[in-house]
């Protein structure tokens, strides 16, 4: 696997990765409600305790996002 292929490779698990953040911070902020009853009921956890989680979870996946997948792209694309 040449470097050529690594840097295509990082390239397409960012866009994918980007766009699986969108559309759970989108899902985050607009169906909080939603999210907040289902967990709510399945789980008892109150509303902030859902909130605190969900913060968290999206601060989490953003950090992961930008050590193992944009920070390696952008290293192959400043190698080639």
């Amino acid at each position: 696997m040449g470097l050529v292929t690594l840097k295509e490779f990082f390239m397409w698990m960012t866009v994918v990765n980007f766009g699986l953040f969108m559309w759970s911070a989108i899902m985050c902020i607009y169906c909080k409600g939603f999210i907040q009853r289902i967990h709510g009921k399945m789980f008892g956890l109150a509303p902030e305790t859902i909130n605190a989680f969900l913060y968290g979870f999206l601060g989490f996946y953003k950090m992961v996002f930008i050590v193992f997948v944009l920070t390696p792209w952008i290293a192959l694309t400043i190698m080639c």
